[in-house]
């Protein structure tokens, strides 16, 4: 990959007299401001933050109240505020049913224990049968010299889909081809009506199927589009099931592979072929939907260069958590996120307050619904109130672990595009070092709002502390692992219970300085030549 270099601050150089040239240091953060708003958007009052909630519908108001104090400009659809419509979907007092059916046999198989599903918030009503074909992983990845489809029919059939994706991609390539939706958009594309997807070895040993089986009367949460569908739908196809490793390997019975033998060959690193399959599928399903309305909070600052302004530098973070469980636990989410939305205010202030307005104008948006699968800012990134191909930009801030003072900041998505070397830039000015992703393995570049800004060809990066505290006697990697052990969607993130403010100014003022450069550099962000997601998504 070839870097393309920012040439931040020449033209500034030049034109000192009527343009802003990014600073060497940031200004300095207020720690009174940021516990102010953490204190009170993980309070009790608040009772979580769930989507919708009057607690967040709460917490979105304290934040608007906030952008307004500060002089920035609404930049919502009423306001402040882009209102989201959601649709919930509940099992409607009866559960799915599968039936699985041969030349001269059939099973019904059991919900929660051979196989899980989620209400539909497509159909209330819904009901298949139709043959089934196994596709192997069910990817299509040219570049990869994988297609799992070749020489197979599926059109009008069920797609049966090995969960996860081969050794060969690498992690962020292959968590991009393996997420749910790309499989079942690709399922589609090619003709299939419905979709299964099958437990492996692996993913049991990771997460076992009783896990999942336990939150099979959860409800299904999505934004609905302008047409009135739900957002992550994808048309034409049945609402997915998943099968244990029990009820999977009844589909391969008296087929040209057992299921056993394919688990063993991608042990190996070969890649399964996909065949028909001699049986049929007949599903049904009944739900019951609720229209739910939850706004994303947005606000600009409004740039100062004639022609640039007219671009936007997006700061993004969610401002809901999980809410208030049937037991009367709060989730208060004082890391997970009223941490990030705080010290997007106070980046927020600092620019306001600076005297020095950014050439490029930028845009603050608190989302709703990213607990429940990014749907705020999907629903942002697909109805901006700006238009999508002036964002040049997005850094997103969610749960920034405020554990201890740092050394280092880590930048998901760094190595993708130009911000990684602005990410860098900001943290030697700040006396800090920029490190890599230490857990690669978690994917975490595809897992946050971010990606949906990525997906619309905006290069983005998302910020969290490093591993390195200034505490010698202090192990970072060993705070932040207990963390998301003990208090990672637990009511033990609360306020009181580790936010570290001094960590949360050194945070603020890094963030401030990234920004900074990306506002007032003469080129706008840029993706590395090469990499896949800009050639992917790229349009800016």
């Amino acid at each position: 990959m070839k870097s393309k270099i920012l040439l931040s601050g020449l033209l500034a150089v030049l034109l000192a007299a009527c343009t802003a040239v990014t600073t060497d240091t940031a200004p300095s953060a207020n720690i009174d401001n940021i516990s102010r708003d953490v204190n009170y958007l993980a309070s009790a009052e608040l009772e979580g933050r769930n989507t919708g909630s009057e607690g967040y519908l709460k917490a979105a108001q304290y934040v608007a109240d906030q952008f307004q104090s500060m002089g920035l400009d609404p930049a919502g659809e009423q306001g402040y505020f882009q209102n989201v419509p959601f649709r919930s979907a509940s099992w409607n007092g009866a559960e799915p049913s599968l039936v699985v059916k041969g030349k001269s046999s059939e099973a019904t198989l059991t919900f929660g224990e051979d196989f899980i599903a989620s209400p539909s918030a497509v159909n209330e009503k819904a009901s298949l049968e139709a043959e089934l074909v196994f596709v192997g992983y069910g990817i299509e990845a040219p570049d990869y010299g994988l297609n799992d489809y070749a020489g197979l029919d599926v059109k009008g059939k069920i797609a049966v889909v090995l969960s996860g994706r081969p050794k060969s991609l690498p992690s962020e390539v292959g968590a991009h081809y393996a997420s749910s939706y790309n499989k079942r958009e690709t399922a589609a594309r090619h003709g299939a009506v419905g979709y299964i997807t099958l437990y492996t070895p692996e993913r049991e040993k990771r997460r076992p199927f009783a896990r999942y089986a336990e939150h099979r009367h959860d409800e299904t949460f999505d934004w609905v589009n302008r047409k009135g569908e739900p957002g992550s739908a994808t048309p034409g196809l049945y609402p997915g099931v998943m099968l244990n490793l029990d009820a999977a390997s009844k589909l391969f019975s008296g087929t040209q592979q057992s299921l056993e033998a394919i688990f063993s060959d991608m042990e190996k690193g070969q890649n399964p072929k996909g065949f028909a399959l001699p049986y049929r599928a007949a599903l049904s399903t009944s739900s019951k939907h609720q229209e739910i309305f939850s706004p994303n909070v947005v606000a600009v600052l409004p740039g100062s260069d004639p022609v640039l302004k007219n671009e936007y530098v997006v700061f993004s973070a969610h401002l809901d958590h999980i809410g208030k469980k049937e037991d009367g636990q709060i989730y208060y989410g004082a890391q997970d996120n009223a941490a990030g939305i705080a010290v997007m205010l106070e980046t927020a202030r600092l620019f306001a307050e600076s005297g020095q307005s950014p050439r490029r104008s930028l845009l603050f948006v608190a989302v709703t619904g990213e607990e429940k699968g990014l749907l705020g800012s999907d629903y942002f990134a697909e109805y901006p109130t700006v238009p999508l191909q002036s964002i040049v930009a997005n850094i997103n801030l969610d749960m920034p672990m405020l554990l201890y003072p740092f050394r280092d900041i880590i930048a998901f998505g760094a190595e993708h595009s130009s911000l990684g070397q602005v990410a860098e830039n900001a943290a030697i000015r700040s006396g800090l070092k920029l490190s890599p992703d230490p857990m690669p393995e978690e994917v975490i570049f595809v897992r946050s709002d971010h990606y949906n800004f990525v997906r619309r060809g905006v290069p983005s990066i998302y910020l969290i502390t490093g591993r390195e505290a200034q505490d010698p006697n202090i192990d970072g990697t060993a705070m932040q692992v207990s963390f998301l052990k003990e208090s990672y969607h637990k009511p033990g993130d609360a306020p009181d219970a580790g936010v570290n403010y001094a960590a949360a100014r050194q945070f603020t003022e890094v963030n401030y300085l990234i920004a900074r450069e990306v506002a007032d550099a003469e080129d706008k962000p840029s993706w590395y030549e090469g990499d896949f997601f800009g050639d992917l998504f790229g349009t800016n």
